[in-house]
């Protein structure tokens, strides 16, 4: 009988010790450091959403924002821009529960692509306190269109199904 306790002892003994271990979190330096993700792309098609022609958009400067939500005042300002994949990263410190971000696609685009879509910036939300236990938030992916509409944009359009629509 002692014998099973002594197990039974053992056994919470461990369970609550791996418990106290996995609370651990390493230390944030006092704030936390958000990862913003986001893509620019080239629409050839003036569809203002990615199709299948659509092409990343490489060193593209992106610029991202927050100010107070009652002012105007702009409390970060961070830029980054595009790789070869038309991807950016931001790395963001702190918590900005309290403000409105923005990530803002540079509005001189690339070479040919230089039509600003309507979608040239997307908000973020910047805080813990919004049901994302991750640190990684993704951003819309923003765009910019080419001035003449590729040829081939029309078989795009019949293999949406678009081209239904006006029935």
């Amino acid at each position: 009988m002692a014998r099973s306790f002594a197990v039974v002892a053992l056994i919470v003994s461990a369970f609550c010790f791996s418990s106290v271990l996995a609370a651990r979190k390493a230390p944030t330096h006092g704030a936390d450091l958000f990862t913003v993700v986001g893509k620019i792309y080239c629409d050839p098609c003036h569809f203002e959403f990615e199709s299948r022609l659509s092409k990343p958009l490489d060193g593209v400067k992106v610029t991202l924002i927050c100010r107070k939500e009652e002012s105007d005042n702009v409390t970060y300002v961070k830029e980054a821009t595009t790789d070869k994949n038309g991807v950016y990263k931001i790395s963001v410190g702190g918590d900005h529960e309290e403000e409105i971000c923005e990530v803002n696609a540079d509005s001189n685009g690339k070479g040919e692509c230089s039509l600003v879509m309507a979608n040239k910036s997307d908000r973020i939300g910047l805080t813990k306190n919004m049901g994302v236990s991750s640190l990684v938030r993704f951003v819309n992916p923003l765009g910019f269109m080419t001035k003449a509409i590729d040829s081939q944009c029309e078989k795009v359009i019949s293999e949406l199904g678009l081209d239904k629509l006006d029935d």
